[in-house]
């Protein structure tokens, strides 16, 4: 809600803030959810189903708002990307299989909560946020291989490290804006460049869904 409120109101920095602070809500609220035993004592409450509309709203409506309003669509394009952007996404988070047994992810997440933020730190033209934008939709539907920050265990230590080393040089450069730190701006495009590149060295065979699985946490007990 906040960070709607930030984005109709023009105000990039407070939205981009909310944003974090969202991400860091969808890392704990699982496991949260399953410390006080919600589904038990809240039997009624479907955690899973108000979980996808929680993403879908901060990670997916957020981040397409922000891009239209902030301009960073090409011109007389913004609307068309999108809404391809939104049916694309929409499609991904009713997929059946979005997860292969090891807990990587087929198709791009949905995580614009990310890719946009760092597109709008790093300045990024219009017409090459609106190539990655539609080029990461088109893997939606496809079993490229994206890793979940969390539940591959594999590369658990490293994701982690990289995620939060990325969480705060985005809310630093932000608190900077509209100055732009050099040297940070190839320090956060670390984290989206780590994520595609374990994805790319998955899909093309650096492992298997068998092997991988003894050595990864059960869907059960990580987000």
């Amino acid at each position: 809600m906040f960070g709607l409120i930030a984005v109709a109101d023009g105000e990039a920095k407070q939205a981009i803030i909310w944003l974090a602070v969202a991400m860091v809500l969808d890392g704990i609220d699982g496991p949260a959810a399953r410390a006080w035993a919600v589904a038990k004592n809240v039997p009624r409450i479907d955690g899973y189903t108000l979980d996808l509309i929680i993403d879908f709203v901060t990670c997916i409506v957020i981040p397409v708002l922000f891009m239209h309003r902030f301009g960073m669509l090409p011109r007389g394009w913004s609307l068309v990307i999108g809404a391809f952007v939104l049916f694309m996404s929409a499609l991904w988070m009713s997929r059946t299989d979005q997860m292969t047994d090891d807990h990587f992810f087929n198709g791009f997440p949905c995580e614009w909560n990310m890719i946009v933020p760092t597109l709008y730190l790093l300045d990024s033209k219009p017409w090459v946020t609106g190539i990655i934008c539609v080029a990461l939709a088109l893997t939606q539907l496809t079993n490229w291989k994206f890793l979940h920050p969390m539940q591959v265990k594999r590369f658990r230590p490293i994701t982690v490290t990289v995620t939060i080393a990325w969480l705060a040089i985005m809310l630093a450069m932000t608190a900077d804006l509209p100055s732009h730190n050099e040297v940070a701006r190839y320090f956060i495009v670390a984290c989206p460049a780590y994520i595609v590149g374990v994805g790319v060295w998955r899909t093309i065979g650096g492992g298997s869904d068998a092997h991988q699985r003894l050595e990864t946490v059960e869907h059960s007990t990580l987000l």
